[in-house]
């Protein structure tokens, strides 16, 4: 595939976000997520790999079906209201049917189904699309309805999903689908939050953005695919293993790093609306996430793990990582310094009050 087409697809990707955003039919937002899905398809496939097609034609069954059920929610609201106005009260089948589509565009439970399968079938370039830009639409919407759609509802599937996503993850050997449960988990923490702080929420959701940025590029960078691949990363590049253990550390919440922000303004706003039950799920969903973020950090220290005598490391991309110096090695190490700040962030979440 061309730049020019790339470049092009880009643009339109950028343009249907935006068209969500500035949206208040729910006409004009099915348009921008429309535009938005056909945009991203070609990119999901450009290699024409089997494993390509068939994560991409599933992404693409499930990002259809869920727009076309928030097109039945805006007609049921024309047939009521007369109007297609987001701001209009939605009925309690509205509310539920808004809720399960932007479920399954997030890839929240009880909807998470598809999402790890999918990113075991893409790169990682295409799954720092789908788990970071292709968030942004349907969180906007999920922010524009979160005051007339059910609080209990939206915060038991976040909790069921930060519970799922630490699950899930505990008996994965491949990198992308432990980053498909993490990012499933890092949702339910925001999807919990959002019902009663959505600003707060916005916060959680630009360093989740960030942290998994980081994560997902330092991963394309050195082409770690599975656990076994980071045994020998210490070995090759000192540097780049430090980083990956810090930034995937920071993604487990340990202070004083800066996923560590997400989960203490979390159960802040939780516990200060009583919220005892919520709390205590998410905290036990977030020790099982660890346990999968400690195992990557400790298999990239393991200078000597088991490898198997046919396995190919690329030992050419990890070394080259810290020689060549471009724009993809800056963008990198922003993300992995603003990733590692921590605690010096926390004056941004404390502006809230």
């Amino acid at each position: 595939m061309s730049r020019s087409i790339i470049l092009i697809l880009l643009t339109n990707i950028i343009i249907s976000v935006v068209i969500v955003v500035s949206s208040h039919s729910w006409f004009s937002i099915w348009i921008g997520l429309e535009l938005n899905t056909l945009s991203v398809l070609p990119l999901l496939c450009g290699q024409f790999t089997p494993r390509g097609v068939e994560s991409t034609v599933k992404y693409f069954l499930v990002q259809a079906f869920s727009a076309a059920m928030i097109l039945n929610v805006g007609l049921v609201q024309l047939w009521l209201c007369s109007s297609w106005s987001v701001n209009c009260p939605l009925n309690d089948f509205s509310s539920v049917v808004i809720t399960l589509s932007l479920c399954l565009k997030l890839g929240l439970f009880p909807c998470h189904y598809w999402f790890p399968d999918v990113l075991q079938g893409l790169n990682f370039l295409q799954g720092l699309l789908l788990s970071t830009w292709q968030k942004v639409a349907p969180f906007i919407i999920l922010v524009s309805v979160c005051n007339v759609i059910s609080i209990n509802i939206l915060t038991i599937l976040g909790c069921l999903s930060v519970l799922i996503g630490g699950w899930g993850g505990l008996n994965q050997s491949q990198i992308r689908k432990i980053m498909a449960f993490s990012s499933i988990s890092h949702l339910g923490w925001i999807s919990s939050v959002l019902s009663y702080s959505v600003y707060i929420s916005c916060v959680m959701f630009v360093v989740y953005i960030v942290l998994s940025s980081a994560a997902f590029l330092i991963n394309n960078e050195a082409s770690l695919y599975n656990l076994s691949s980071l045994g020998r990363l210490m070995s090759c590049n000192s540097v780049v293993g430090l980083v990956l253990i810090l930034i995937i550390l920071s993604l487990g919440g340990l202070p004083p790093l800066t996923g560590f922000l997400n989960k203490f303004v979390a159960l802040e706003c939780l516990l200060s609306n009583n919220l005892l039950v919520p709390c205590s799920v998410l905290i036990v969903g977030s020790l099982l996430s660890l346990f999968f973020y400690l195992r990557i950090s400790f298999n990239s220290i393991l200078c000597l793990f088991p490898h198997h005598s046919m396995m190919i490391f690329s030992w050419r991309s990890i070394s080259s990582f810290s020689n060549n110096v471009s724009f993809y090695t800056i963008l990198l190490s922003s993300l992995s310094s603003v990733s590692i700040l921590g605690l010096v962030l926390m004056p941004v979440s404390w502006c809230y009050y």
